[in-house]
C-alpha cells in the first residue's frame, strides 16, 4: 500500500503527466534528495518510471511519470461501472434502444447510469445558483473518485478530472467518457464540451461546461470565481 508521501507524488506526477526531482522537491516542499529516496521506493514497486531529459550542458536529468501499474493504483472502481450497466441493461425498454447498437447504445446507458449516480446522491441542483451546482458536482466527483478542479474561463466552468477510476476501461473505448460529460452537464445544467482525453495521450480528461449567465438564478458567471477558489 502507498501513502504519505508516496502517494502525493504519485498525485502530483498524475496530474503533471510527467515531473523532475526538482519539480517535485519544490511542489512538497522537500529536499531533493528525500524525493529521491520516495522515487527509489516507487520505482521497484514498478508504479513510476522515468525517461532522460535532454539538456544541453550539466548533468543529465530525468523525468518521472507513471506505469500502468501505477496509474491503476489510484482509485478504480471497475465493480461499480460493471454493476451500474448491467442494471441499466437490465431495466431497458425495446423503445429506448430502437435503432442504437454499438457505440451510440453504450453511451446510451452511460449517460442513463450518470443520471442514476445522480439521483442516488439525492442532491437537488434545480434552482440552485452556479457556484452552488458547482460545488454539488465537485462533491460528488470526489466521492466518485475523479479527483476534479475546476476554473472558470472565459467559455464557462473548467473541470478537470485527475484521476479516471474507469481508466483501463476508458483507455479502451472512447464511449466511457459519456458518463463524465453526462454527469457534468446534467449537475451543471449546461451543454459540455471535452477539451482533453486521456486516450489521446493527456494526464487528465477535461470537460469545459459552455455556461453564461445562470438560467436559474440569474448569477452571472462570473460571481463564481470567488466559490471556486473556495471549493
Amino acid at each position: 500500500m502507498v501513502d504519505g508521501t508516496r502517494l502525493r507524488i504519485l498525485h502530483l506526477v498524475q496530474r503533471q503527466g510527467q515531473a523532475t526531482v526538482d519539480n517535485l522537491a519544490q511542489m512538497l516542499e522537500m529536499a531533493p534528495a528525500t524525493i529521491r529516496r520516495h522515487l527509489d521506493i516507487l520505482q521497484r514497486q514498478h508504479l513510476i518510471s522515468f525517461r532522460e531529459v535532454r539538456k544541453k550542458t550539466g548533468r543529465p536529468e530525468y523525468s518521472f511519470y507513471l506505469t500502468e501499474s501505477g496509474q491503476e493504483h489510484l482509485p478504480k472502481d471497475y465493480h461499480k461501472l460493471l454493476s451500474l450497466l448491467l442494471q441499466a441493461m437490465t431495466s431497458l425498454k425495446g423503445v429506448e434502444i430502437d435503432g442504437k447498437e454499438g457505440t451510440e447504445l453504450l453511451e446510451y446507458l452511460l449517460a442513463r447510469i450518470s443520471e442514476q449516480v445522480v439521483q442516488g446522491h439525492a442532491i437537488p441542483v434545480t434552482g440552485q445558483s452556479t457556484s452552488g451546482k458547482l460545488a454539488v458536482l465537485l462533491d460528488m466527483l470526489r466521492k466518485e473518485d475523479f479527483l476534479p478542479e475546476a476554473e472558470e474561463t472565459a467559455k464557462g466552468i473548467r473541470i478537470t478530472l485527475l484521476n479516471c477510476p474507469f481508466r483501463y476501461v476508458a483507455m479502451e473505448n472512447s464511449a466511457i467518457c459519456a458518463f463524465d460529460s453526462h454527469l457534468i452537464s446534467t449537475i451543471l445544467q449546461a451543454p459540455v464540451r471535452q477539451e482533453a482525453c486521456i486516450r489521446d495521450g493527456h494526464p487528465c480528461c477535461t470537460y469545459v461546461a459552455l455556461m453564461g449567465a445562470d438560467s436559474d438564478s440569474g448569477e452571472p458567471l462570473h460571481k463564481a470565481q470567488a466559490a471556486i477558489s473556495r471549493l
